[in-house]
């Protein structure tokens, strides 16, 4: 079975200005199925998850079969082969 790993986005501490501008740390971004297609957010709200049929953490790897593979890489979300193990 394939691992998944949800993207990331490189984000600086908030609220800091200037002093770690450059500081980057690496942040999930999770992937949820809503009404039948794949989105994905940053920080989805307690509904969007109660709502979902599937949900992969970001920053977490989850084991998924072949048939989601192919759904998530033919979702038109960004998501590759990058994404899998």
């Amino acid at each position: 079975m394939p691992l998944f790993i949800p993207p990331t986005v490189d984000e600086g501490p908030a609220g800091y200005g200037i002093l770690f501008y450059r500081y980057k740390i690496p942040r999930g971004i999770s992937v949820l199925k809503i009404s039948g297609s794949y989105v994905l957010r940053r920080v989805p709200s307690t509904d969007e998850i109660d709502n979902a049929t599937e949900y992969y953490a970001g920053g977490h790897t989850h084991e998924v079969s072949e048939a989601t593979k192919s759904s998530l890489l033919d979702a038109g979300i960004g998501l590759t082969e990058a994404n899998f193990e």
